[in-house]
This record gives structure tokens, C-alpha cells and sequence, in this order.
């Protein structure tokens, strides 16, 4: 039992664990996060690819990889904390509350971050003017209003998407304006201005007189070949004729002309603002750990001026 709190209290074991974390988490930067395994059986070679899948590294942040070194090195900061406290009460040394504070910030901002790797949830979601979204916790977005500048030169310049939020049929916002750097902050939850794109969409009616909308980047089949429709361009809708792999042609129609089985009734575009519903319970202990470490800092230093001046 001795050996094991020498081991656990060592700073040697404090030093390699923070080398090792270090050293995997640049390895990481270099491997796109969150793709599926064919993403990498396609990119990398087959023994690199399964040791990517294999360890866990493509999510490295939730892998053993990445939550075992920080959990052993939670537990060797717990442990030498402990040591320091017990040994100053053994000792009856004066009492200095900064370096303990610090390393309890520390013990904080690792559970923190253990949070935010285990229990982060996030994702984009795209909406055009008057639409609404049911989100996680019992709350529903509505799309007020979306501007979108750009500078003289066309590079955007700011995106401000003006929504509505409710929850459980009370209004907590009539009217916010979401910036890039500026979201919509609720209980447990924030809403992020992420990006833009523009939806065209036909109108198609088929031989029956049904109707059918149908999106840029959606498609049907027609005889033998795939037709996907790509957009509105001057007017006219384009469509990308595939048969199997193969790029066949590409097609080019107004309103009212026939495609495959299908004829145009209308064409029509529309701008979506891009938002990002992010959800971290790891928020609030590292702001919890970021206060606890700058006061212990700040007692820190206080304390040894204190001390050169009675000195």
C-alpha cells in the first residue's frame, strides 16, 4: 500500500503523464476527429487505418488513450495534494492557502474537461427566414430574420441571425441577435452563428399531376440513370445525369420544360443561416477551476510579499 501512494504521489509520474498527454494530443491534430472508419480505411494505409479505428483516435478525446493518462494524473495531483495538506498539519507550518488552492483548481479543470470529452454534444442545423427547430431541454428556435455582410471585396464580414427561443411554450427571447461571436446563451445549452449556403429548390410535377420539391444536392432515378440536381444557375435548373459511376452529361432546364419523368412547375432560392446548437457540461467546472487557480495565484503572491516585508 506504501509503494502504491509513493508511486501515485511521485512527480516523476506527474511529468511523464503530462508528456504523454502532450505528445498524443499533437499526434491527434494530425488525424481528422469524427469521421467513420471508411473515411480512414479510404485515406491512410490498411495497418494505419486500423490502428487509427483500433486505439480510438479518431475521437481521440474520447478514447482510453486520452481519459486513462487523465485519470491517473487526476489521481497522482489528488494524492500530492493530500500529501501537502497532511504534512503541514504534522508539521504545524504556517498556513498557505495559495498553492493548495491552485491544485485544487487544477483536480476541477481536469474534471472539467473529463465532462466536456465525455458529455459534449453538438450539431449544425440550418434555417431559412420564419422556420423553426425543436432542440434539446424542451426548447424551440424560430429564425426571425438573417443578414449577411460582406466587405467591398466580397469576403464575409458578419452573419446576424435575429431568432426567437421558447421553452416549454414560454418566451425566453422575443428577439436575439445571434453574431459569430456573439450566441444565444440558455440554461445548459448555447446556439452559435456557424455559416450560410443558399437552397434552390424545383418544383417537379409528374405524369400523374403530383407535385414534389425537391433540394440542390437531392436526386431521382430516371430509366437506367441518376439524375442530381445541382442548382439554379441563370435561371435554369442543373442536373447531373449519372449512369452508375460515370458522368454522363449535364442538363440544363427552365420552368415548364420537361426533365425525365418529371416537368418543371417553378424554380426557387432561398438563403439558410447555418447555427450550431453545442451542449457542455464542462463549462461550468472549468470556469469553476479557472476562478480557483487565479485566486490561488493571487494568495500566492500576497503571501510572499508579506512575508519579504516581515523579513
Amino acid at each position: 500500500m506504501d509503494a502504491l501512494y509513493r508511486f501515485f504521489k511521485s512527480v516523476r509520474l506527474a511529468i511523464v503523464l503530462l508528456l504523454l498527454l502532450t505528445a498524443l494530443s499533437i499526434l491527434a491534430t494530425l488525424v481528422p476527429q469524427g469521421q467513420q472508419p471508411a473515411y480512414y480505411f479510404h485515406n491512410y494505409p490498411p495497418l494505419l487505418a486500423r490502428l487509427i479505428t483500433g486505439l480510438g483516435y479518431s475521437s481521440f478525446f474520447k478514447s482510453w488513450l486520452f481519459l486513462v493518462p487523465c485519470l491517473l494524473f487526476f489521481v497522482n495531483l489528488a494524492v500530492c495534494t493530500v500529501d501537502r495538506l497532511v504534512g503541514r498539519l504534522k508539521r504545524k507550518a504556517r498556513r498557505r492557502y495559495g498553492p493548495d488552492l491552485v491544485h485544487v483548481g487544477l483536480l476541477v479543470l481536469i474534471v472539467g474537461a473529463l465532462f466536456t470529452a465525455t458529455g459534449r454534444q453538438e450539431g449544425t442545423f440550418f434555417l431559412g427566414r420564419g422556420d423553426s427547430i425543436d432542440l434539446p431541454m424542451g426548447y424551440r428556435l424560430r429564425l426571425l430574420d438573417y443578414t449577411y455582410q460582406q466587405y467591398e471585396d466580397g469576403r464575409p464580414r458578419d452573419w446576424i441571425s435575429t431568432v426567437e427561443a421558447r421553452r416549454d411554450e414560454g418566451l425566453l427571447e422575443a428577439s436575439y441577435s445571434i453574431e459569430v461571436n456573439r450566441p444565444l446563451r440558455l440554461r445548459g445549452l448555447k446556439i452559435y452563428q456557424s455559416s450560410f449556403k443558399r437552397e434552390d429548390t424545383a418544383l417537379l410535377r409528374d405524369q400523374s399531376g403530383q407535385l414534389e420539391a425537391l433540394q440542390s444536392g437531392k436526386h431521382f432515378q430516371w430509366e437506367e440513370s441518376i439524375l442530381f440536381f445541382s442548382g439554379i444557375d441563370a435561371g435554369q435548373a442543373v442536373f447531373e445525369r449519372w449512369q452508375g459511376r460515370t458522368f454522363a452529361e449535364e442538363l440544363r432546364r427552365a420552368a415548364s420544360q420537361p426533365i425525365g419523368p418529371y416537368t418543371i412547375v417553378e424554380l426557387s432560392s432561398r438563403d439558410l443561416t447555418g447555427l450550431k446548437a453545442v451542449k457542455d457540461p464542462g463549462f461550468a467546472p472549468v470556469l469553476a477551476a479557472l476562478a480557483l487557480v487565479t485566486a490561488g495565484l493571487a494568495l500566492t503572491f500576497i503571501q510572499k510579499r508579506k512575508d519579504e516585508r516581515e523579513s
